[in-house]
């Protein structure tokens, strides 16, 4: 069942303009934040127009979105710069894991069947969650420009992206977690929307941009430091889906050390976030989607 109003699609589609906003080409200075900043504006007041989100959200907005960007700032003190990484680490979560009230998140797939012997599909498009992607990248990386940016980088992912697909859906295979079943339904190109910008790209903002960016920072000195900033993230990318059980938690683990290392070679989010979002789209066309009912027993 697909439900999709007014509402939602203005929300969403200034949210969506922000998101994309991101890799438009600048100008200037200012426009580093315009006219991303502007759709993210007109995105909350038709949020608050709607009650998609309550006046509360926008506590959490400014602090998020304060904490985010003093972060970006230089010449911080250590004592500082260790309580705004609190900060954006704690309120992350708390968007993430959709525990800090305000937001109405709407449910746009409820209980679809996409697979024989699947579990029941449902999407929601978070509001609260996507502003992670937004301040996390809008304030703290600098994203792929030109065409010869992205020809280097997707050039990066060439050995690394296909690898990462082969181990992960081959895993999922031996543990019964999918069956080969491939497919095709409209449905796609509205999974594909809610899934590339309010999953893939507000994950990888999250553990790859923030929490294993800072942490490569912070074990520059320590013997394969790198190799373990990629695993630290890949795990808690991992917990972050506990809610799947332990195969799901060990399958996106197991992905996520394929994402982290998309970003540590090409040193671009955007590395991560294709090879998270062509992951997901082989597995949704060609593999049971979600899971098999059975692997949840």
């Amino acid at each position: 069942m697909i439900q999709l109003n007014s509402a939602t699609l203005i929300t969403y589609g200034f949210l969506t303009f922000a998101l994309l906003d991101l890799w438009l080409p600048r100008t200037t200075h200012l426009s580093r934040y315009a006219p991303w900043s502007v759709f993210l504006v007109l995105a909350i007041i038709a949020g608050l127009f709607f009650n998609i989100l309550q006046p509360t959200a926008l506590l959490w907005i400014v602090l998020f979105g304060g904490s985010a960007w003093a972060l970006t700032q230089k010449d911080l003190g250590l004592a500082v710069k260790r309580a705004l990484f609190a900060s954006v680490f704690l309120l992350s979560g708390g968007l993430l894991m959709h525990y800090l009230p305000g937001f109405d998140n709407p449910k746009i797939i409820a209980n679809l069947y996409l697979s024989e012997n699947a579990l029941p599909y449902n999407k929601y498009l978070n509001f609260d969650s996507a502003l992670i992607a937004l301040f996390i990248l809008g304030f703290g990386h600098q994203r792929l420009g030109g065409a010869s940016e992205w020809r280097s980088t997707l050039k990066g992912m060439t050995l690394i992206t296909p690898l990462t697909w082969l181990t992960v859906m081959c895993l999922s295979l031996w543990l019964g977690y999918v069956q080969w079943q491939p497919k095709w339904t409209p449905i796609f190109f509205l999974w594909a929307w809610g899934n590339l910008l309010f999953t893939c790209m507000v994950e990888e903002a999250f553990f790859r941009g923030f929490i294993q960016k800072h942490l490569v920072q912070g074990l520059s000195r320590v013997r394969y430091g790198d190799a373990l900033a990629i695993a630290i993230a890949a795990v808690l990318f991992g917990l972050r889906h506990y809610m799947g059980g332990i195969n799901y938690i060990l399958l996106a683990t197991v992905a996520g050390i394929g994402y982290g290392c998309a970003y540590r070679h090409t040193g671009r989010i955007e590395a991560s976030i294709l090879t998270h979002f062509s992951l997901n789209s082989l597995h949704f066309l060609l593999f049971t989607y979600p899971a098999l009912a059975a692997s949840m027993r």
